[in-house]
């Protein structure tokens, strides 16, 4: 089973034909995504198997873009099969989904944030990786999407410096450098590092005045967190120079993290935060432990991205029980994407009470034999997933679209959800 397709309130089986009463509700299973409308937010966790992508259209079509696909390293089984397939890299079909699903005045891509530093969030450069149009850098990721979108904005943890916590100079970084670069000086490309604490950095750019119960908050990057009191940030790291030689934190403690809030709609994204590091010592220091401060500052959330695609060491306890959320999306991209203790972890009513609906872009067969109950659990368990906030923020609901194909096709709908 891949999927429980639900229409509002009513539960359909794919192959029925939808009441005429329903379609005036969602759109009709079958038939493709309806297109934004000013004043809704929303959510596409965009799946190509080989690594994270979100679009987020906010309420007045501003467009953010999170992390970008484009893992181009084949090293079994950390990637799945290309979607829709392997007849373009993964780069190319997020753009090319960006190019369906944006509004049809929006002249390229506002934002485009790098979560952090790793090849399928942003794009790994190896010796097949194509040359741009302009000769200057290879395209993977962020410099593919690049290629066939403008991009006003570049937002990631380590601007201009690229040196905490130590000197960042390997080929898929020199090349994003290089991109940076040329872009700034050819295309007017902005750059910016990401700073925690701040609401005033992703802020709506065409129609702020309107949306004024919008805000984007920035939790969390580079072991800095949001205090929970105005603009105020903490240190969680010490001084690198006294990092234990064999504990030191890896790229994924250092994900950019941030809530999206409209209205009384909240929802998390952190890159592949982490918990602590339990393989590496018996007792690793307490300051590795980034996720449970950083679901602190979160609170309570209607839906959130899993961190780190669902892996072992990450969606702990205390992080989701910090936050609640009555949707997960998983955007899986590996065998053991989820894993099964993060999963047990997921659907355990001892951790938070309450009903809660989990969507993962990819279960490979591997995942669905050694994940227990992920099967029959899951809401959908292959596809595109699309949360689309109502106006105001007061409810939303869950598309699955196909990803076999690029119609948009809607597999199934859930909700409507009420927000907190």
């Amino acid at each position: 089973m891949t999927l429980r397709p639900v229409l509002a309130v009513a539960a359909l089986v794919v192959g029925f034909a939808v009441p005429a009463w329903a379609q005036s509700i969602d759109p009709a299973i079958g038939a493709p995504l309806s297109p934004w409308r000013k004043g809704e937010m929303d959510i596409h966790h965009i799946n190509t198997g080989r690594g994270e992508a979100q679009l987020l259209i906010l309420p007045d079509g501003t467009s953010l873009l999170v992390d970008m696909s484009g893992k181009t390293v084949e090293r079994p089984p950390f990637s799945l099969p290309t979607r829709p397939d392997s007849s373009r890299a993964p780069g190319e079909w997020v753009a090319r989904y960006l190019q369906r699903v944006l509004p049809p005045s929006a002249p390229g891509i506002d934002y485009a944030l790098i979560s952090h530093f790793h090849g399928d969030h942003m794009g790994a450069i190896v010796d097949s990786s194509p040359w741009a149009a302009n000769g200057a850098y290879r395209l993977s990721g962020i410099t593919e999407v690049a290629e066939h979108l403008p991009i006003a904005k570049v937002i990631d943890r380590a601007w201009p410096d690229y040196d905490y916590p130590r000197p960042i100079s390997d080929r898929t970084m020199t090349n994003y450098r290089t991109f940076l670069a040329w872009q700034t000086e050819h295309n007017h490309l902005q750059v910016e590092r990401f700073q925690p604490g701040r609401a005033d950095q992703l802020i709506l750019v065409h129609d702020a005045h309107t949306y004024p119960q919008f805000q984007i908050r920035n939790l969390y990057a580079n072991g800095v967190l949001w205090t929970g009191q105005g603009a105020a940030t903490r240190a969680l790291f010490p001084a690198s120079e006294t990092w234990p030689e064999d504990d030191q934190p890896d790229e994924n403690k250092f994900s950019i993290a941030f809530r999206v809030s409209y209205g009384p709609f909240d929802y998390f994204t952190g890159g592949d935060l982490s918990s602590i590091n339990e393989e590496t010592a018996a007792t690793p220091p307490a300051w590795g432990n980034v996720e449970p401060l950083v679901g602190q500052a979160t609170g309570p959330v209607d839906a959130m991205k899993a961190n780190h695609h669902g892996s072992w060491d990450s969606n702990s306890i205390p992080f989701l029980a910090a936050l609640r959320p009555r949707v997960i999306v998983i955007g899986s991209r590996a065998d053991g994407h989820p894993s099964v203790n993060t999963w047990k972890r997921m659907t355990s009513q001892r951790v938070w009470p309450g009903q809660r609906d989990i969507f993962v872009t990819n279960v490979s067969p591997a995942t669905a034999t050694t994940t227990y109950g992920i099967a029959e659990t899951a809401k959908s368990t292959q596809g595109h997933v699309v949360i689309r906030v109502n106006e105001g923020g007061d409810s939303f609901r869950v598309f699955v679209l196909d990803d076999a194909t690029e119609d948009m096709t809607v597999k199934a709908v859930l909700g409507p959800y009420q927000s907190r």
